[in-house]
C-alpha cells in the first residue's frame, strides 16, 4: 500500500473520495506554492510525501493545476499548486502565446503570468491553515512584495464584501467566521539553494536563516502586508517559530538514474563480502566514526558537531513542528493587544472540500470564463479590477506615461504661439514625442504616441494654423489661416527692395502674390512716387480691354501635336523668328534674311537690320578689313522702295478679342488675338545720350544702389556699310569712316538686381563688372552675341548668396539716322515657352536717348509659376533661365518726304 495517495483536483478516486467523505477526522491542510526549475514543477520532494521520484510519476505539468497528497495514518492533507512561476508552466504558456501569433511585448507576458500566480495565491490563502512557499533561488524574490501587497488591498477592498453572500449557503458558511476563512494561513519560505561560498556549519546555517527571518519579516511588515491584527493580513508570519528554511542537502537535486548508476558502480567495485557489509554499514552511520570501538579524536569534534546538525536539518522536522501546534492550539500569531482574538478552524474534509469547490469556481474557473457574467455587483467589480491593481507595473507604466503625455502637450500648446506654418508643426510635434519619450515606458506606450499625435494635430488645426499660402517666389503665408478669397489679403512677411522702371527710385516691395502685384501694380505706385518717372516717354504695350461686362480668361486647348496654335501676327502668315533684313551684294556669298513682316504699314522703303545671326561673316571691301569682330558687327543698310503691296498685306493684324484675356505673360505660343490684363514689361526713354558719362558711369543722383565699379555701361561698336543714302551725305564727316563703312557706338548694359536692392551689371555671361578699367572696346559684343543668364548670385554675401535677377537693360542710342531696336525673348527655368514683348513689331529706340527696358518681376507661363530659383552658383546659373542673344537691331530712321 502506497504512503500517501494522489490525485488532481478534481479526478479524486472513488475509494478515496469515499473513505474520505466517511471519514471524521478534522484535515490541517498545507499548501505547497512558488517556483519550481524542475520539468515536472513537483515542489513537494522536501516535505517527503512521494512514494517515488517525481521523474518517474507520470503526471505532464500544467498552469493552474492542483494536486492533493494525503496519508490516511495522518490527518495532514497536503495541496500542490501549479502556478505560471514554475519554469516549466511558464514556457508553455509562452508557446501557446505564439502557435496563436499573439506577438506581445515581454512586459504584457510578465503581466499576465503574475496575475495568474496572483490569483492561484489568493486562492491557497483561503483554503489552507500553511502555506510552504518553495523560492529556487537562494534569495528572495522582492518582486512579491508588490504582488502580495496588491492582493491584501484585492481582499479588503472587493473580497470581503462578496465572499459571505457567495458561501452563505453552503454547510461551512457559517465556521468560517468574519474572515471569511478557516484561518489566517501561516507562510514558511523554503529555499531549494544554499549560497555558493557560504560556510556549512550550524553557526553560519543558523545565522543565514535568522537573518533572512528578520529581512523577510521587515518587509512584509514595512510594506503593511503583515500587521499587528493578522485577520486583517493576508498570510501571517509565526512570531516564535522558525518560518525560512534553507536547503543544505544535495542528495535532493540528484538526478535518480545518475545516483541509481553510482550506486551500481560503487557495487561492482567491492571485492568481498566484509567491504561490501562494511560499506552498507557506513551508509547506516550518522556520520563517520559513529559506534566505533575507539573514541573520535578531539581534533574532530567540531566536524561531528556539525555533521550531527547536518543530520538533524531537516525541513519535515521543521514543518512538524507547526502542524503540532496548529492540531494543539491553533495559529495564533497576533501581536500586543490583538493577542487570543485568534481564528482557526480545521474542518473534516467533506465540509472543507464543498468550500474548496465553490472558492475555485469563484476565484478560478469563474475568471478563466470569458463569457461569465456575475450577476453580484461587488463580484463583478472584483473580476473587472483584479488584473489592473495587480498589474502595479502596468499602473506605474500608464502613470508615467500620463505624466510625460501631460508634459508633452503642455510643450506643444505654448501659448506664445499664436500660429505656425506646418513644418514648426511638425518640428513640434516631434519634439513633444522626445519629451514625452522620456518619460513613457512600458507596452502602451505607443499608443499614447498616437493619441498625442491627434491632440496636437487637433490643437494646431483649432486656431494655429498659419496660412502657409505660397507667394509667387515660394515663400508661404505667415498669417493664420483665413478665406483666401482676395489672394492679395495674403502675406508672407519678406520684404524686398526694388527699383522703379526707369531705374531712379528704390523702394520696399511686399512679397507678391498676384501676377498683377509683382509685375505692374508696385511699378505703378513706385513710378506716382518717383520724380523722373513723370518725365519719361514711355512706349504703350497693348493690353485686353473689354467691350462687356462678363468677360473672362481664355480657354483654350492644346492642338493634337500638344502645343498651342502659332501666334501670327498677320492675317494667313505665320511668323517666323525675327531676322531684320540686310542688303545683297551682287556675287558676294552672304547669309541674309529677310525679315517676314515689316515693323509698320508704311514702312516698306526703310531697311531692317538684324545682328541676331551670329554666323554673319561679312567680307572686307577694298579698304582691307578683316577684323572678325568688325565684320561681325558689320551691318549693311539698303534704301529700298516705299511699302509694296504685299508688305500692305501682310501688315493687315488680326483685331484682339474684347471678351477673353490671357491669364498668364504672352509666349512664342499664346493663342492669337488674346492680350493680357496689364503690361509685365516697360520702356521708357529716360533722357537724352548726354545723361550718360563714360568716364564717370551712372551717377548715384540718376541710378541709385548699384555696387561700387559695377555702374558703368559697355561700348559696342556696330558697323554699318552703306550703298546709298543721301540722308547719310551730311553725315559722313561726324562718323569715323572706314572705306564705305560708318561706326557706329551703342552703350548697352545688363543690370541685375538682388532681393536687398543691391544693383550690378555684367560685362559677360560669367562675369560681374568690377571696374571702368575693365570695359574694352568690344566688351559690349560679349553680353549682346551671347545668352544672358536670368539669375545670378549676387556678391553682397559671401555664404548661400542672393538670386539677383536680370532686371533692366539700358541702352544708349547713337547721335545718327538709325534707330536701335529691341526684341527681347526669354527663356525661364524648365518651362518650354519663350516670353516675349507682346508687340506686333519690335520697338524702336530713337537716336541720342537713354533708353530703360524693365523686364518681368515674376514669370508665369500656362504650365505654371516660374519660381526664382533659391540654390544658385556661377556655374550652374544659365540652366535657370536666359535671356536670348541677338535682342538688338538697328533701322534706318524714317525720312519726311
Amino acid at each position: 500500500m502506497a504512503k500517501f495517495d494522489f490525485w488532481t483536483y478534481p479526478n479524486i478516486p472513488p475509494k478515496i473520495g469515499e473513505q474520505l467523505q466517511a471519514d471524521d477526522k478534522r484535515l490541517l491542510i498545507i499548501g505547497v506554492i512558488g517556483k519550481s526549475n524542475r520539468p515536472d514543477c513537483n515542489k513537494m520532494v522536501p516535505l517527503g510525501v512521494l512514494n517515488s521520484y517525481p521523474i518517474f510519476i507520470d503526471h505532464p505539468p500544467k498552469e493552474g493545476q492542483i494536486q492533493f497528497y494525503y496519508n490516511r495514518k495522518s490527518s495532514i492533507l497536503y495541496l500542490h499548486f501549479e502556478t505560471s512561476f514554475d519554469n516549466e508552466c511558464m514556457y508553455k504558456m509562452l508557446d501557446a502565446s505564439l502557435a496563436d501569433e499573439k506577438y506581445d511585448e515581454f512586459l504584457t507576458f510578465s503581466q499576465r503570468v503574475r496575475s495568474r500566480f496572483a490569483r492561484m495565491f489568493l486562492f491557497a490563502t483561503q483554503v489552507c491553515h500553511l502555506i510552504i512557499f518553495v523560492e529556487s533561488g537562494m534569495n528572495f524574490d522582492c518582486s512579491l512584495l508588490p504582488i502580495f501587497k496588491s492582493l491584501k488591498i484585492i481582499r479588503e477592498k472587493f473580497l470581503l464584501k462578496f465572499i459571505h453572500k457567495l458561501i452563505k449557503n453552503s454547510s461551512t458558511g457559517a465556521s468560517m467566521g468574519k474572515p471569511a476563512r478557516m484561518c489566517t494561513p501561516r507562510i514558511i519560505f523554503y529555499f531549494e539553494n544554499y549560497p555558493e561560498g557560504q560556510e556549512l556549519s550550524k553557526e553560519a546555517i543558523n545565522g543565514l536563516e535568522f537573518e533572512f527571518e528578520n529581512y523577510i519579516y521587515k518587509m512584509l511588515r514595512n510594506e503593511f502586508i503583515v500587521t499587528n491584527n493578522n485577520a486583517m493580513s493576508l498570510f501571517a508570519i509565526p512570531i516564535n517559530q522558525r518560518f525560512v528554511y534553507f536547503n543544505t542537502d544535495p542528495r535532493l537535486h540528484i538526478d535518480p538514474i545518475i545516483r541509481s548508476g553510482e550506486i551500481l558502480k560503487n557495487v561492482a567495485n567491492v571485492r568481498n563480502f566484509n567491504e561490501y557489509k562494511e560499506y552498507c554499514f557506513s551508509k547506516l552511520r550518522p556520520h563517520p566514526g559513529f559506534a566505533r570501538s575507539f573514541p573520535p579524536m578531539r581534533s574532530n569534534y567540531n566536524e561531528s558537531v556539525n555533521a550531527i546538525f547536518l543530520m538533524n536539518h531537516n525541513f519535515e522536522k521543521l514543518i512538524k513542528d507547526h502542524e503540532d501546534e496548529a492540531f494543539q492550539y491553533g495559529f495564533d500569531d497576533n501581536s500586543s493587544k490583538y493577542k487570543g482574538r485568534n481564528h482557526f478552524v480545521i474542518l473534516h474534509f467533506k465540509s472543507w472540500y464543498e468550500t474548496f469547490k465553490i472558492y475555485h469556481k469563484i476565484f478560478i474557473e469563474n475568471p478563466d470564463d470569458p463569457e461569465f457574467d456575475a450577476k453580484d455587483a461587488d463580484y463583478r467589480a472584483y473580476l473587472e479590477n483584479f488584473d489592473k491593481i495587480i498589474d502595479c507595473d502596468a499602473e506605474f507604466f500608464a502613470t508615467c506615461c500620463d505624466i510625460g503625455y501631460k508634459k508633452a502637450y503642455n510643450f506643444y500648446n505654448n501659448p506664445t504661439l499664436l500660429h505656425y506654418s506646418s513644418s514648426v508643426h511638425n518640428k513640434m510635434v516631434q519634439e513633444a514625442i522626445d519629451l514625452y519619450m522620456r518619460y513613457a515606458c512600458g507596452p502602451n506606450a505607443e499608443v499614447h504616441i498616437e493619441k498625442l499625435r491627434m491632440q496636437c494635430e487637433k490643437c494646431w488645426h483649432n486656431g494655429k494654423q498659419q496660412c502657409e499660402h505660397p507667394s509667387l517666389r515660394g515663400n508661404p503665408c505667415i498669417m493664420a489661416k483665413h478665406a483666401n478669397a482676395n489672394i492679395s489679403e495674403h502675406s508672407s512677411g519678406f520684404i524686398f527692395i526694388s527699383s522703379c522702371n526707369c531705374g531712379h527710385t528704390q523702394g520696399r516691395r511686399d512679397d507678391p502674390y498676384t501676377l498683377r502685384q509683382a509685375n505692374y501694380d508696385y511699378y505703378e505706385f513706385l513710378g506716382n512716387n518717383c520724380n523722373l518717372c513723370f518725365k519719361v516717354k514711355r512706349i504703350a504695350f497693348p493690353v485686353f480691354e473689354p467691350s462687356v461686362h462678363d468677360f473672362r480668361p481664355a480657354d483654350y486647348k492644346y492642338n493634337t501635336e500638344g502645343e498651342f496654335p502659332k501666334l501670327t501676327l498677320t492675317e494667313g502668315k505665320a511668323t517666323e523668328p525675327m531676322h531684320l533684313t540686310l542688303s545683297q551684294k551682287t556675287n558676294e556669298t552672304m547669309n541674309i534674311f529677310e525679315l517676314s513682316q515689316p515693323l509698320t504699314a508704311s514702312q516698306g522703303s526703310h531697311v531692317r537690320l538684324s545682328l541676331t545671326d551670329n554666323s554673319l561673316k561679312m567680307k572686307s571691301d577694298s579698304s582691307g578689313l578683316n577684323s572678325s569682330e568688325e565684320s561681325l558687327n558689320e551691318l549693311v543698310l539698303k534704301v529700298g522702295d516705299k511699302s509694296t503691296d504685299e508688305e500692305n498685306e501682310r501688315s493687315i493684324c488680326r483685331q484682339p478679342s474684347t471678351t477673353e484675356y490671357l491669364s498668364g505673360m504672352i509666349h512664342t505660343e499664346s493663342p492669337e488675338g488674346v492680350l493680357p490684363q496689364f503690361p509685365s514689361w516697360s520702356l521708357v526713354c529716360a533722357g537724352s545720350s548726354s545723361i550718360y558719362s563714360h568716364s564717370t558711369g551712372l551717377m548715384e543722383h540718376f541710378q541709385s544702389g548699384f555696387l561700387s565699379g559695377s555702374n558703368f555701361l559697355l561700348p559696342w561698336d556696330v558697323h554699318v556699310r552703306l550703298e546709298h543714302s543721301a540722308s547719310w551725305a551730311a553725315e559722313r564727316q561726324r562718323f569715323r569712316k572706314m572705306g564705305e563703312v560708318f561706326i557706329l557706338k551703342v552703350f548697352v548694359g545688363y543690370e541685375y538686381e538682388c532681393p536687398r536692392g543691391h544693383r550690378f551689371m555684367m560685362s559677360a555671361p560669367d562675369k560681374i563688372l568690377r571696374g571702368g578699367s575693365e570695359i574694352m572696346r568690344d566688351s559690349g559684343s560679349k553680353v549682346v552675341y551671347n545668352n544672358m543668364p536670368l539669375y545670378f548670385p549676387c556678391p553682397c554675401r559671401t555664404s548661400h548668396a542672393y538670386a539677383a535677377q536680370l532686371m533692366r537693360i539700358h541702352v544708349v542710342t547713337p547721335k545718327a539716322p538709325v534707330d536701335v531696336m529691341l526684341d527681347p525673348k526669354v527663356k525661364a527655368g524648365d518651362c518650354e515657352r519663350t516670353f516675349t514683348l507682346g508687340l506686333p513689331r519690335p520697338p524702336k529706340l530713337t537716336q541720342s536717348a537713354y533708353w530703360v527696358l524693365r523686364l518681368p518681376y515674376i514669370y508665369q507661363a500656362d504650365g505654371g509659376l516660374i519660381i526664382p530659383p533659391h540654390e544658385l552658383t556661377e556655374s550652374n546659373a544659365i540652366n535657370y533661365g536666359y535671356i536670348i542673344a541677338g535682342m538688338f537691331g538697328v533701322v534706318e530712321s524714317e525720312m519726311e518726304d
